[in-house]
């Protein structure tokens, strides 16, 4: 087994995209496995093939929402009723835009939109983290994976609400890594580049890059980044498909001043 078997994993966003691949490679790697998400119906399909994987007693499907508190605080409560501990958190819950998802203009997006976006994205990265915290820090010990993306280093048009949150969970994640590391606990940020997840349906017109990953290859590399020694420095990783082909690989790190 690896040095992830056994080790209780939270993953948010678990049912699609990145955070479905993450929960069924941690499974396959002995964690335990508890998955968030909004769709009753993917938890449902994700939870039997978890199950089938690792067994019913390594894995729980909880029903959840990242922008509500109360969510975020009852997803942490029933890991730890159900696995006594909480190892990793993958908080991997996040949209591309608010309300029909199309392309939008800074000047002609709404407040709700805008609210939609941000709230996903950076405020359910600080509500999912601050809920298992008290936990990791009870413990001595804990992994906290965010998702960014390589849009919170370079702003992209019809992306305005998107980079300023991916933006900003980078900033959050820094400021927290540094709150934390006294008490054991690691906080990381990944940045992908071009994945294959359903997002890139709402791009509409917008050209297809012309190398793009699966998110199975970003999946390897967060079970990689959890892997890594303790005293590994290491902030943030970027993963991008390479020049040529679909291949991709670990392309640097950088830590704030």
């Amino acid at each position: 087994m690896s040095g992830l078997a056994d080790r209780v994993a939270v993953v948010t966003g678990g049912t699609v995209g990145i955070g479905r691949q993450v929960c069924l490679a941690l499974a396959e790697r002995g964690a335990r496995v508890v998955a968030a998400g909004r769709s009753r119906r993917r938890l449902a399909e994700l939870e039997a093939e978890l199950v089938r994987v690792a067994g019913a007693e390594n894995c729980l499907a909880l029903a959840g929402d990242v922008r509500r508190e109360p969510d975020m605080e009852r997803m942490a409560a029933r890991a730890r009723e159900r696995f006594g501990r909480i190892d990793i958190l993958v908080a991997a819950a996040g949209i591309l835009r608010g309300g029909d998802g199309s392309l939008r203009l800074l000047r002609d997006m709404t407040v709700a939109e805008w609210d939609e976006v941000l709230d996903t994205n950076l405020q359910g990265i600080f509500l999912a983290n601050r809920a298992v915290l008290p936990v990791m820090i009870r413990q001595g010990a804990g992994d906290i994976i965010n998702l960014s993306s390589t849009s919170g280093r370079k702003g992209l048009a019809f992306d305005t609400a998107y980079c300023a949150s991916k933006f900003g969970v980078i900033g959050l994640t820094e400021a927290l890594a540094r709150e934390v590391a006294r008490y054991g606990v690691r906080v990381r940020s990944l940045l992908p580049g071009a994945i294959e997840t359903g997002m890139w349906n709402q791009n509409g017109p917008l050209p297809r890059p012309g190398a793009i990953l699966p998110a199975e290859r970003v999946a390897e590399m967060i079970l990689w980044m959890l892997e890594n020694p303790e005293d590994m420095d290491l902030d943030a990783v970027v993963i991008e498909p390479a020049a040529r082909g679909l291949h991709s690989g670990w392309l640097g790190h950088h830590r704030a001043a």
